[in-house]
């Protein structure tokens, strides 16, 4: 294997643009551990909460038991602590409103989000509604955020949305994803535990595991990238293709849910740092109009555009190809690059997804419009190849047939 990793290495530079300047945004800090939920009173005191701690989440994830053990473990530390309930998958911008004037009245000097990606994206956006005013959806867009709020923990309940470590909060107006983003909403703590996994049904392990390594790929082809983003983006793709089937095969494999947490997080920061391409444009789109959820709309699309993307990225997807253990020694670099698209196809379909919009019930005089409104809302202007609606249109037609 270091054979053929030299052989790709070595075939052409992977990083020539050495004047641009390149920031690197995460969380204050990362905790990370089985059974590290128990260090939440000590996280707490460590952002200068001494007396009151608010817990946000959704009946779903209350249902596990998490809030109420770390509801627990705070008051025992002697917090006034309550929990808060009322979020949501793919949350409405009229429901975070709500936790934030809920949180208003109660007045925490902690606010604490314990969920997937939508309740840890609420979190972000109900601590920065204590010192940013008017509306959250006035804060819709890029760095539109003035000051930080108040100081957040944000602890993942799934494997896969990264939103512990990002600058991104996704909700929805009027049936459309919208997102705020600004190092602003970045968690001051990162509370990563890997045991709270372990009550994730199959298709959930599937599709936020998957998630992640959208993440981790999208990661490699942006023009944002760095040499810091690409290895943490080539090591997250190596624990996921490693454990992500382990996990959705036997559910309570602690090793697999601890490399899957491990995964989705490393994964978050190149997400955060160099940005998604046009593969979350399409998801976003096709995600709501379709209902289906955001980690499985993302997964559809990574085979095809990573196929879209090959003539300008090669080395870098011919390199996941080697990361996975694929023996590409002996092809051309684009040929290894559509090696590991095929290869990411293969896992989609050995954890129960289908690769083909014919399966999520899209029609295909829809691929059109789906082109138009990805482009349109979801412009992405670190694409190494400038999207139109004529390329767009072709990668979905590519994901209509299954097509790599």
């Amino acid at each position: 294997m270091n054979k053929r990793r030299e052989w790709i290495m070595s075939t052409t530079p992977l990083f020539p643009i050495f004047y641009r300047t390149a920031e690197l945004y995460m969380p204050g800090k990362m905790v990370f551990g089985l059974n590290s939920l128990e260090r939440l009173p000590k996280e707490v005191r460590f952002l200068g909460g001494n007396s009151r701690v608010l817990i946000l989440t959704d009946k779903p994830v209350r249902s596990t038991g998490a809030p109420e053990k770390a509801l627990e473990l705070l008051r025992k530390e002697g917090f006034e602590a309550t929990v808060y309930d009322d979020l949501e998958p793919e949350p409405r911008i009229e429901l975070v409103e709500n936790a934030a004037s809920f949180a208003k009245s109660f007045d925490p000097e902690v606010v604490v989000g314990i969920g997937g990606g939508s309740v840890m994206d609420s979190t972000k956006l109900v601590a920065v509604s204590f010192t940013n005013p008017g509306n959250l959806k006035d804060y819709v867009g890029p760095n539109l955020l003035k000051r930080r709020g108040k100081p957040t923990i944000c602890i993942p309940t799934t494997a896969g949305t990264g939103s512990e470590v990002t600058q991104y909060a996704v909700f929805t107006i009027d049936g459309k994803k919208k997102t705020c983003a600004s190092p602003y909403i970045i968690p001051d703590v990162a509370l990563i535990d890997p045991m709270l996994t372990l009550s994730l049904p199959p298709p959930v392990t599937a599709g936020c595991g998957l998630d992640a390594l959208s993440h981790a790929i999208e990661s490699l082809i942006s023009t944002e990238a760095t040499p810091i983003t690409d290895e943490l983006a080539y090591l997250a793709t190596r624990l996921i293709f490693n454990y992500l089937k382990r996990a959705y095969y036997k559910p309570n494999d602690v090793e697999a849910r601890y490399y899957m947490s491990m995964a989705a997080t490393i994964a978050g920061i190149p997400l955060c740092n160099a940005r998604m391409v046009v593969g979350h444009s399409i998801s976003q789109t096709i995600g709501p109009m379709y209902k289906i959820s955001h980690g499985i709309s993302c997964a559809i699309t990574l085979p095809y555009i990573m196929k879209f993307y090959a003539p300008v990225v090669s080395e870098k997807l011919a390199q996941i190809a080697v990361v996975i253990g694929e023996d590409v020694s002996q092809v051309s670099l684009k040929d290894a690059a559509l090696i590991s698209a095929v290869s990411v196809r293969r896992l989609l379909e050995e954890v129960g997804v289908p690769p083909s919009l014919k399966s999520y019930g899209v029609a295909k005089e829809m691929l059109p419009k789906l082109a138009e409104d990805s482009i349109t809302n979801f412009p992405r202007p670190n694409s190494p190849i400038e999207l139109n609606k004529e390329n767009v249109l072709k990668i979905l037609e590519w994901m209509y047939e299954g097509e790599i």
